[in-house]
Formats: structure tokens, sequence, C-alpha cells
């Protein structure tokens, strides 16, 4: 015992220095639960070419028709009685009369539990979403674009592969500092991708010289694409405002959807809707974690469900927070207080709940780390061992607990909101299934609803109806790791069996006792260890 005692004290320097050093470069919280916003933005030059560096741009200046009451917050904040006053009072977009608006303010006053639905969601981010927005004086209008983005679904992703409330693909998220790992995906982050989205968009409303139809186009559609319709219609001596250019149908629907909106929450009763009331609060606190943190536990000191600490905190892929940050849980305000008491008593391993693992002979990092599911590099640093192999009898710390159990609930609110289609499967058919119109499901997911969908596309849905969750629960069934006995085809690589199920080549020869050896033969038979919810066949 008396190296594992020593070994837990070296993992709880090592915990605390990792937190002290990530939580200099991880993203600032103020002290109200805001994330804080930087005086300048950090972006690629488009003028530059491939490769270059970025530059420094200053603050972008505001639209010009912004009026004088937007241009700073008073000291002390007004406090409304809903959030959707705060987001009225900010208000400034023109307010257009265009059939494309029409037509989408028909569709609202038609799906009224379309809306109740969303703003029920939304109402654990809109608070802060719209302090953000009022902070650097934008449109209030631009807190409603999650509706249209994702429908306040922070799991939201779409056929063309965008994720979170603000639905950044891949390379845009990267350019406005979303990271993306083993752990986490920050364009699911609430704060971190409001506050890449609210970048973006100021740096296309400069662009488009203040004006923002183009600049919300151009968040949906690229600026890229938007120049090149203005430049088209330059070129025929034709106007270049956005309902002159020639745009892809899923883009001219996207800015009249957001107006449409707008008018709609201006002005409910004249539409026939009501909204639920969103409290002028905030909802959750940021609460600093000082390391990696195990949100099984956090939820149990929070006293809150798993899919609620998770809702709040949706760019953790794993049951683990990453060991770099950043170092901070949202959790609900109502309990924040109680939860920062009882995590002050834990210790860094304690927080990260780990437990001890004997080494059985043979054994190796890879091997383990496949087991609980973790990179070789965390048991590396948590057990402060290089490279060199393991003596049986040696006890790591390794994760506590069901990997598996937790990993099927965190995931199970993103199940219960996404639809993997099957052979033979419509729109019909699967809105019948979730109780929704077709146009309902549709509209969720950018398609027309005459759209063809293929096998094993995702799609948006509502909520989950009893054939629902049978379908979580066999998913969580499936869950725990299994093993894989496979059987080598001539012209397999390691490497191209490991990306085939989703592991690391040092995986697949810890697990077969290859040693360095990247030898294959045809017949030959492996032993992979894989995630049991996943069916990859064989």
């Amino acid at each position: 015992m008396t190296r594992l005692t020593t070994r837990l004290a070296r993992t709880a320097a090592i915990l605390g220095a990792a937190a002290a050093a990530a939580g200099c470069a991880s993203t600032a919280a103020s002290g109200d639960g805001r994330s804080s916003t930087p005086d300048r933005v950090i972006v690629n030059d488009p003028k530059a070419g491939p490769g270059s560096r970025a530059r420094d741009l200053p603050p972008l200046p505001l639209p010009s028709y912004a009026s004088p009451m937007h241009d700073e917050l008073p000291a002390e904040p007004i406090v409304f009685g809903d959030v959707l006053d705060r987001i009225r009072r900010q208000m400034v977009l023109p307010q257009v009369e265009h059939p494309w608006v029409r037509s989408e303010l028909e569709w609202y006053e038609r799906n009224s539990e379309y809306l109740a639905r969303v703003f029920g969601r939304g109402q654990r981010y809109l608070y802060h979403i719209a302090r953000e927005v009022e902070a650097r004086g934008m449109p209030g209008e631009l807190a409603l674009l999650p509706v249209v983005e994702s429908a306040f679904n922070p799991f939201a992703y779409s056929r063309s592969h965008a994720s979170g409330l603000w639905q950044f693909i891949a390379p845009t998220g990267e350019r406005f500092g979303l990271q993306r790992n083993f752990w986490k995906d920050q364009r699911r982050d609430v704060l971190e991708a409001t506050r890449a989205a609210l970048d973006y968009l100021e740096l296309l409303r400069d662009r488009f010289e203040g004006d923002w139809f183009l600049a919300i186009a151009a968040y949906n559609y690229g600026s890229g694409n938007v120049r090149r319709a203005i430049n088209r219609n330059q070129a025929l001596g034709r106007p270049t405002d956005f309902f002159s250019l020639s745009l892809p149908a899923e883009t001219r629907a996207y800015v009249p959807k957001l107006l449409a909106l707008s008018q709609v929450v201006r002005d409910p009763v004249r539409h026939g809707l009501s909204f639920p009331t969103i409290p002028d609060t905030p909802y959750f606190r940021v609460v600093p974690t000082g390391g990696p943190v195990d949100l099984r536990l956090m939820a149990e000191l929070a006293g809150v469900q798993t899919d609620e600490l998770h809702a709040l905190n949706p760019a953790w892929n794993r049951w683990l927070t990453d060991p770099d940050g950043p170092h901070r849980l949202l959790v609900p305000e109502v309990v924040a207080d109680s939860f920062s008491t009882q995590l002050a008593q834990l210790d860094a391993p304690s927080r990260a709940r780990l437990g001890t693992h004997r080494v059985a002979p043979g054994e190796s990092v890879a091997s383990v780390a496949g087991r609980y599911q973790v990179p070789e590099s965390f048991l590396q640093r948590v057990n402060g061992i290089d490279g060199s192999g393991l003596r049986a009898g040696d006890a790591l710390l390794v994760p506590a607990g069901d990997v598996s159990q937790l990993r099927a609930g965190l995931g199970a609110d993103l199940e219960r909101r996404l639809h993997q289609v099957q052979p033979g499967e419509s729109l019909w058919s699967i809105s019948r299934r979730h109780g929704m119109t077709v146009a309902e499901l549709a509209r969720m997911n950018n398609l027309s609803a005459s759209a063809v969908i293929q096998p094993g596309q995702r799609l948006q849905v509502a909520g989950s109806g009893p054939a629902q969750a049978q379908s979580v629960a066999r998913s969580a069934a499936r869950a725990a790791p299994r093993s894989i006995n496979y059987r080598v085809q001539r012209g397999d690589t390691l490497s191209s069996i490991a990306r085939r199920f989703e592991v690391t080549v040092r995986q697949l020869q810890g697990w077969n006792d290859m040693g360095g050896s990247t030898v294959l033969r045809a017949g030959q038979r492996l032993t992979i260890h894989v995630d049991g919810r996943r069916d990859f066949g064989g």
C-alpha cells in the first residue's frame, strides 16, 4: 500500500498542477457566471495566403442603425420579469414585409407546441446568450438564432456535420478556437460556442459593412458564397440586398425564419401565441473544479439528474472531463452553493473518482487503457509513468465504477433527441413514431417535406415516445464493452483494422501480445475490445 499511497499523493500534485496551468489557458468566467469577452478577436486573415499567420483584428464597429442606448451596458443591469423582455428591448433590425417572411410567420402561428418545446429547452441557455449579445451591443434578435440553428438542442448534429447550439462545422469551429479531442467537442460548449458564434457574426457584419441581413445569411451559407452572389447581381445591374440575391433555398429561408421569429417574440399576442416564462436571472453558475472531474460524481454532489448536468455541459464526450481543461462546470444556480461547498471538501483524485487496477502478467499500458476506455496518455499522466513496461502486481490509478454505464447515461439525452434512419424508413414513418408532423420533422432538420433520407442518417426529433424509450433501453443494454474475435483478411493492416473498429494500433498490439510487431497473416485471429453500443459486424 505504500506505493499506492505515494502514487495517490503524486497524482494529487499532478492534477493540481495541471489545473493551475490549464486554468490560465482556458476560458475565464466572471463571478456572475458569464464568460469573459475578449477585447480583441484573433481570426485568420482572409486576404493572406494559405498557412499565413493570424492577424489581430480590432473590435468591430456597431451597425449604423444601432441606437445610442445599446452602446454600453449600465453599471447595474436592468432586471426584467422575463428574459424575452430583455431581448425585445435590444431588437433593432428592420421589420420586413415580404412573402418569404410571411410564409415563416404562418408556420410559427400554426405550430405553437413546437415553439413551446423549443423555448422550454432554451430556458437553460437564453439568459446567458441574451446577456452576451447585449454586452456586445449586437441586435437582440441574434439571441434567437439558436432557435433557427438547433431548436436549442445542444446535441443537434446536421447532415453537413455541424454541431451544437450554434451549429459550427469543424473547420469554422477550429478557426474560432473551439477545440475537439478525445475528451470534448467545444462546438457543443455553451460558453465557448456562444463566444465563437458572436465573434463570427461580428466579423461578418464588418465584412458586409453593417448589413446584418447579409451577415446572417453568410453565417448560414459562407461569406465567400454570399459575396459571389452580390458580385453576380452587381454585374447584371441588379440590387444587392439579401432579398434580391440568388441563394440556395435553405439560405433564402434562413434569414426570414429569424425575422419572423423576432416578430412573434416582439408581439406574441398579435400572432395568437404565448411563450413559457423564462426568468431574467441566471439559470446556471460556472463553478471552477480545480482539475478533471467525474461527471457521475458531480451530478450526485449537485443533486441533479445526469441528463441535466450533461445538457448544461454538452461538450464532454466522456464520463471524465479533460485533464487539460477547461476546469469548470455549469451547474443549476439553485444548487450552486451547496455543490461548491461539497466539491471543496474533495481532493483531486476523489473529484476524478479514481480507483486502482492491479496489473496482471502480460498487461501493458495499452491494454489497460483499452479496458477502461481512456487514452494511454491519461494513465501515464495520472500514474506518473513513462512508456516503459508495467510489472505484474503494480497498482495503477484508473477510472472507478462502471465506465460503460456512465457513457450510456451521458448519451441518453442525445439518443432521445436523435434518430438514426433505418432501411425503409421515411420522414412520414419517423414523424409518426415520434409524435410529430412531417413538416415539423423536416423543418427541425432543415429538409424539405419531400426530401429523400438515407439509412444511417441521423435526424433530430422532438421527444421520446414509448417506441423510442424502448430503443434507448435496448441501446443501454448493449452498452457494455464486448470482445470481437476478428479474422485477418488478405490486405488487412493494423492501421486499417484499428480505423474500422475505432481503436488504436497500440491497443491492438497490447490486446494480442504483439509487442511492437505490425506483421499480420491472413487467417490470423485478433481479439478486439469495442464499445458494446456500436455494431461493427464480424
